[in-house]
């Protein structure tokens, strides 16, 4: 009488394991240095000191973050409203069809924009140290 192997047994194969310890660690070291850069990155900004304000291209106006106040820019009919308040800069009010100028938010550190497309009006906040990405003679 011959004995049978359950269907159940496991049986050997030449396929190698999917991950390998190192795979896991090198998985992981690139999570964390992702997260490091990210983090590097969105602290090395300096809050900026002043919003300019462009409409069409040209500078419509310079506010300081450190004082509170609400503007209004008008161009015929188009209408673009915002406030500046513990210094940060956001848009309050724009009467173009998408609103998406009001849902960017708020916005403090040098190099951050606010755009609204339509209305070719353009906040952006600057006065921070700045770095170079290149320097031409």
């Amino acid at each position: 009488m011959a004995v049978q192997t359950p269907a159940f047994a496991k049986k050997k194969t030449n396929i190698p394991p999917m991950f390998r310890p190192a795979d896991i660690i090198l998985a992981i070291g690139l999570i964390v240095l992702g997260f490091a850069m990210s983090f590097y990155l969105a602290m090395g900004q300096d809050a900026g000191g002043q919003v300019e304000v462009r409409t069409a291209g040209e500078l419509y106006g310079v506010y300081d973050l450190d004082k509170d106040q609400t503007v209004t820019v008008r161009q015929g009919s188009h209408e673009n409203e915002f406030e500046i308040r513990d210094g940060q800069v956001r848009m309050l009010h724009a009467n173009c069809r998408n609103h998406d100028c009001i849902q960017q938010g708020a916005i403090s550190r040098t190099g951050e924009t606010i755009v609204c497309l339509p209305h070719k009006v353009v906040l952006e906040v600057t006065g921070g140290e700045e770095d170079f990405d290149v320097v031409a003679q």
